[in-house]
Parts: structure tokens; sequence; C-alpha cells
């Protein structure tokens, strides 16, 4: 897919700068107050600059579609107040604990210059993951919160090194275009794309790092749903050992405001006197 200069140009300069029900609780206007946004990272800084010199050359001469839909459209346009949007995170393994749980990206503020200032609540207890605040994301930074868990979690399972996971996978996120589909939330039928990848299929691959050569990725978005992104999955079957098997996926669950949340709050709160 062939870009214009101009969307060459603007995007060579941002890419050379890296790449509903949640329960509520006493620790909403907690979360309000204690935010802390000193350390933050720049959001399109950071969805911009994953790649490797090699990988940023071969997108600005040609970005795939997938490229495209991940690192360049602007998924949280259509969110113009503070708001949070919910996943629910599911992992389905044979060898270790299943469990489910739940993701939170908060949209804490947004200023007079329309950068949205955005916390996350990835998981909690031991499967907790710690990401830092972000400032000026356009882009829904969770699908790359989904893929930097799981390179770790790569790492930690095999001794493997999380680079060599992120390089595979942002390298077949490059050769990969994008389908059109259909999908169903909650009764309504929306447009929407899948993005499908299998980054270690042709790499050859050392020790226990085996295990995810035929490891699969699905990515499905909707410009109808808040942030774009509707549901991420990744399927692992070891051809080696058909016992291993690992099913992760992150689904949109739904989007409240701040306002409307800490209405519910308040009301709670009150109730709870009575």
């Amino acid at each position: 897919m062939k870009l214009t200069k101009l969307t060459i140009k603007l995007f060579t300069t941002s890419l050379l700068v890296f790449f509903l029900a949640f329960p509520i609780s006493n620790t909403f206007s907690q979360e309000e107050s204690e935010t802390d946004f000193s350390n933050a990272i720049d959001g399109e800084e950071k969805r911009k600059t994953w790649g490797t010199e090699e990988h940023k050359q071969s997108l600005i001469e040609e970005m795939s579609s997938a490229n495209v839909s991940l690192f360049v459209d602007k998924h949280l346009d259509g969110i113009n107040e503070p708001s949070r949007i919910f996943y629910k995170f599911e992992k389905s393994s044979t060898l270790e604990d299943s469990f489910v749980g739940n993701v939170v990206l908060n949209i804490v503020k947004i200023d007079e210059d329309e950068n949205k200032y955005i916390t996350f609540r990835y998981l909690k207890g031991r499967n907790k993951v710690r990401f830092p605040p972000q400032i000026g994301a356009k882009g829904n930074p969770v699908f790359m919160l989904f893929f930097e868990r799981d390179s770790r979690d790569m790492q930690r399972l095999t001794g493997g090194n999380a680079l060599f996971f992120r390089s595979r996978i942002r390298h077949a996120i490059a050769a990969t275009d994008v389908k059109d589909i259909e999908i169903n939330f909650k009764g309504q039928k929306y447009s929407g794309k899948e993005i499908t990848f299998t980054p270690f299929e042709n790499t050859k691959l050392k020790n226990r790092v085996t295990r995810y050569k035929n490891k699969k990725f699905k990515v499905l978005l909707s410009e109808n749903i808040p942030g774009h992104i509707y549901k991420i999955e990744t399927f692992t079957k070891d051809s080696e050992n058909q016992n291993d098997i690992v099913k992760e996926t992150l689904i949109y669950q739904g989007i409240r405001t701040n306002k409307e949340l800490r209405e519910i709050y308040n009301k709670k709160k009150e109730e709870s006197k009575s």
C-alpha cells in the first residue's frame, strides 16, 4: 500500500522520535487524586518508534495496511471527555494456572490542546503489570501493552529474550495486511478489520522457544468500538508437546465517562450511609 509523500513525511518525523463492567469501589476517588504524570511518556513517540532502524526504513518506504491500522490510525479521536475503556483479559493454559482479569485504560484528562493523559490498570495481584502513564496518545496503547506483556511472559517461560520476541512481532505486523470482517458486540453487527500473523513460523528457534513456532496472533478492530481495539488473541499449541496449549484473549467490554463513574460512586456512597 503506497502512501502519499505528505503522509510519509509526517510519519517519518514522528517515527524517528515507541513504537461493563468493572467493579466500582472506593479506589475511584483515590485514583483521580493520586495520578502523577511527572514521569509520563509521550504516547505517540512510544507508538511510532517501536521498531529497529531497518524496520523503520521499511515502514517509511511502504507500510502494510496492518501497520497503518495499528500505528497510524487515530483510535482515540472519538473520545472527547475523560473516560475509562474496560477490557476483560482471559488466560487458558494446560500447563499453568488459568485466570480471568480486567484491564482499564483511563483517560484522566484532556487538555486545551486535546492531549489525552492516560493511565493503565493491567490485571492485579501476581498477574499485575505496571506500565507508565502516557500523554498525547492518539492511538490506543492497549495493543502495545498486550504485546509487551506477552513478550515478557515468553521470556519468563523460555529463558529467551523479550527483545527478540518484540522484534519478531513488529516485523510480522509490517508484513501483514488487514482483512475486512464483521464484528458482533452485544447483539449489534459492525464492520471491522482482522489482522492475523504468526511471527515465529519462519524463524530459526532454539531450545524451549520452539514451542512458539506456530503461535498465532489475531487483532480485531472496528471504528464503531471506542478505542477501535475490539479483541486481541494469541493461541499456542506446541507441535512437539500436544499437551502444551495456551490461549490468551483481551476483549472490549465497554466505556464509561469519568463523570458517569463519579456519579455512580457518589450514589453508592450515599446509599451505604442510609
